[in-house]
């Protein structure tokens, strides 16, 4: 009975040794890395809830990457139509010029000439590309936003919508598709022989009507043909102006997204501070106090060790 009280009591010690060690190194490696929570069993609760905000900020995170690249996108498209606003604007311009009665056919084979670099100019900018390399305008195609079709008409080669961001269950275009922004061009067919009629243009066959009226030599038509144009052209620039609006509008809410995005993750941030971090000075005096525990265990450990019964017989 004796050697198995003694035995007994022995595997008790070495696992209290053990077990204070253990407690000692936590308390150390808690100082070395200023976090109490290290594995779960340590508080099984704040674990969990610190994985709870954990994931909940690393969410909020992927969704400031969204919101950076659209506010991006949209930022640039901004950029572009602000372009386009200049051209559209000079276009008016020439197009003002042009209807003086006053002026020779060489003149307006100038202000033509003009007006045909500006449409070169807007068909580059229809292509723009933003920062991730895709063309601002086409949507959620990856080619060219416009191509000329058999006619040698620009028409737009898009698809789908720009890409949107999701945020709390809805959604924000990260940016504008070309009809939008220049309109479309349609027409109608009636008659017998047929006869096609324009109903509306684009930007770019706004541009080109405008060339073609100038050069127009039949005064009659190129009256007619210039008031179309400065209409078309009116049009166009109140379809900019409506488009750069939403582009600004989205941008706005981006940016509100993003301040809310910010605080949330402080907040989180001071949360799992909270919940993980170490008092140091709780620590440190945790880490002495079991030590002191751990010393004077070694100590009394070793001197049952060497208790036989030749010290009892001595």
């Amino acid at each position: 009975m004796t050697a198995i009280n003694t035995r007994a009591a022995h595997a008790a010690a070495v696992t209290r040794l053990t077990n204070l060690n253990r407690a000692a190194d936590q308390a150390q490696e808690q100082i070395s890395t200023g976090k109490r929570l290290t594995v779960p069993a340590d508080d099984p609760v704040a674990f969990t809830r610190a994985a709870v905000v954990r994931r909940s900020d690393t969410a909020a995170a992927a969704t400031g990457r969204g919101i950076d690249a659209a506010s991006r996108r949209l930022t640039a498209t901004d950029t572009a139509l602000a372009g386009m606003v200049d051209i559209v604007q000079r276009a008016r311009e020439l197009a003002l010029q042009g209807s003086n009665a006053t002026l020779s056919a060489t003149d307006r084979g100038l202000l033509a000439t003009e007006v045909s670099e500006l449409l070169a100019a807007a068909t580059s900018l229809a292509e723009t590309r933003g920062s991730d390399g895709e063309r601002l305008f086409a949507g959620a195609a990856a080619g060219p936003a416009y191509a000329r079709d058999a006619q040698g008409v620009l028409q737009w080669q898009g698809a789908g919508r720009a890409p949107a961001v999701m945020i709390e269950g809805s959604s924000i275009a990260g940016g504008i598709e070309g009809p939008d922004a220049f309109g479309t061009t349609t027409t109608t067919t009636t008659g017998t022989p047929p006869v096609t009629t324009i109903t509306s243009r684009d930007l770019f066959a706004t541009l080109s009507g405008l060339a073609s009226a100038l050069t127009e030599a039949d005064g009659k038509k190129r009256t007619t043909a210039m008031a179309t144009a400065l209409d078309d052209i009116d049009a166009q620039l109140t379809r900019q102006s409506t488009a750069r609006a939403t582009a600004g509008a989205r941008l706005a809410r981006l940016d509100s997204e993003t301040e809310r995005i910010a605080r949330a993750s402080l907040a989180a941030q001071t949360d799992l501070a909270r919940l993980e971090s170490l008092d140091l000075t709780e620590g440190i005096a945790r880490l002495q106090r079991l030590l002191t525990v751990v010393k004077a265990a070694q100590a009394s450990f070793v001197q049952t060790s060497n208790l036989s019964l030749w010290d009892q017989l001595r």
